[in-house]
């Protein structure tokens, strides 16, 4: 099956459903399907797709979070990917995933170990022999906001482990966080 036939035979690309669900979500956020927008932000084929795909999720949590509640594992999963297609995106899916925090707490905190796996792998990876990968400061900002919102206490040392980076945007928001919590 052709990239042009990935959406039920149709002649749709994939960043052209990308885009359509994206411009849906900015919208009329109760209509999009949020499925699909998942689907297309988990496991794009190319950045471009991630990128769209990631817009339209953190433009539904802006509108409508309630929306996600059922996919708080995903949003996290998607946090996970520190290099290759969709890493670029991982600050946009823990915002995301903040938003959904404070619209409801209760549906994040049952996920704080993943939440916590997470920014503790951001925070190893960063800078580390042999890898191309650094802090994504938008990712430690959400993910703080995330585990503050959902009173993860857990969180309290890789906070402060945060708190100490160089990256005065992901400082700023740990020292923020553990305030609220």
């Amino acid at each position: 099956m052709g990239l042009r036939d990935w959406v039920f035979g149709g002649d749709e690309t994939a960043l052209e459903a990308a885009n359509r669900l994206r411009g849906t979500a900015k919208e009329s956020p109760e209509e999009v399907d949020v499925e699909q927008l998942i689907e297309l932000a988990l496991e794009p084929d190319e950045h471009a797709v991630s990128r769209a795909a990631a817009d339209g999720i953190t433009a539904l949590a802006e509108r409508q979070p309630g929306l996600l509640f059922d996919h708080v594992a995903e949003l996290i999963e998607a946090t996970t990917v520190l290099e290759g297609v969709g890493s670029k995106q991982r600050g946009e899916f823990a915002r995301a995933l903040a938003h959904v925090a404070r619209e409801d707490p209760s549906v994040v905190a049952p996920r704080a170990d993943q939440l916590l796996d997470s920014l503790a792998a951001e925070l190893d990876a960063d800078r580390a022999s042999g890898s191309d990968v650094y802090l994504d400061p938008e990712k430690a900002v959400g993910l703080s906001h995330a585990a503050a919102a959902a009173g993860i206490e857990d969180a309290t040392p890789l906070l402060d482990r945060l708190r100490r980076h160089s990256d005065p945007t992901a400082s700023d928001a740990a020292r923020e966080a553990l305030r609220e919590l």
